[in-house]
């Protein structure tokens, strides 16, 4: 079962991220949420992205897992892959 680590804006973008690169749909897949993220200062300075771990089951995805390339055209924020 793959899990990724996958980061964005929001919690939303995320989670959305890392469904796309995994192939998977939000029903298929268990998500944690790691860190909700922050705006910063006037949202300009000292802001974090939103963080989650999303893992699925192999028999529900179609375990497309986006190459390093695939990732920064789609997202700023790349992945971390970990196989379990």
């Amino acid at each position: 079962m793959p899990e990724i680590e996958s980061k964005g804006k929001t919690v939303t973008e995320a989670i959305d991220n890392g469904l796309y690169l995994l192939g998977c749909r939000k029903e298929d897949a268990e998500i944690r949420i790691v860190s909700e993220g922050s705006t910063g200062l006037f949202g300009l300075m000292g802001s974090k992205p939103a963080v989650v771990l999303i893992s699925a089951d192999d028999s529900k995805c179609s375990n497309k897992v986006a190459t390093e390339s695939d990732q920064k055209k789609f997202t700023k924020n790349p992945v971390q892959i970990n196989n379990i």
